[in-house]
């Protein structure tokens, strides 16, 4: 239960992703963003506190992943036990690159892991989505066309169906797809039905937080991190906000 939109430079140098995550209010609170390392490569990213994975990170290279349940028609119950979705995003926080992702991604056991969709964002490419069903794993660009993604385990369809049409019309059309504009569609609540909104309440499940990562042509990733303050309102806690210097790229292999 969760919504992605992204912005990408037009020079193709840098790009921006809003992320709110959808959790049930039995959950215990996550944790905000901090600086990790795995295998000398540093990221940022908050901790499920219940897991110990993370739903969303960006690393040195300029690296984000971002994981969102996926919830098949025909699901295929994986092997016991499972293992977090949070944790196979946490174990691709030393990625250097889509193409290896990919190739990490080929040779893990996903039988493991329940359904879900996995977006990359790297400078100066394509980002890309890969979904696990549980029975295959299927790569995709990442737009349907448009820069956004959704998912809901309540209604499923006819809540990506209203929230797709709610950004294309309401966003798309009026050529609001600065990260100006992305910032204002994940606050965007629907106050007669609220399990609609993209800023969604629900008796078990509300929004719980709001991710904007933005990576610079100058050499930075920023990391901002807002708590849903409690109840069903729009407000939001004061920002978390940490800054990573992204690693130089060696000769021979600079951005573009």
């Amino acid at each position: 239960m969760c919504t992605i939109t992204w912005w990408l430079d037009p020079d193709g140098a840098g790009y921006e992703v809003f992320f709110n995550r959808d959790e049930r209010r039995s959950r215990q609170p996550a944790l905000p963003p901090n600086a990790a390392r795995r295998l000398e490569v540093n990221y940022l990213a908050p901790t499920d506190a219940d897991f110990r994975g993370t739903w969303i990170l960006v690393n040195a290279h300029g690296l984000t992943v971002a994981m969102i349940n996926h919830y098949p028609a025909d699901p295929k119950t994986p092997q016991k036990p499972a293992r977090s979705r949070g944790m196979l995003t946490r174990d691709l926080a030393d990625s250097a690159s889509i193409a290896e992702v990919r190739e990490r991604l080929a040779k893990a056991k996903l039988q493991h892991y329940g359904a879900f969709n996995l977006f990359v964002f790297e400078p100066g490419e394509k980002p890309v989505k890969w979904t696990w069903d549980t029975r295959a794993l299927l790569e995709d660009p990442a737009a349907e066309p448009l820069p956004f993604f959704t998912s809901s385990s309540f209604r499923s369809e006819d809540i990506r169906r209203q929230r797709r049409e709610l950004f294309a019309k309401n966003w798309a059309a009026k050529n609001q797809l600065t990260p100006a504009g992305l910032a204002q569609f994940h606050l965007h609540r629907e106050p007669e039905r609220p399990a609609f909104g993209v800023l969604m309440d629900r008796s078990e499940a509300r929004t719980v937080s709001v991710s904007h990562i933005t990576v610079s042509p100058g050499g930075e990733a920023v990391f901002s991190y807002q708590v849903r303050v409690e109840g069903d309102g729009a407000l939001l806690e004061e920002p978390v906000v940490l800054h990573l210097a992204l690693a130089p790229h060696p000769p021979g292999n600079s951005p573009p």
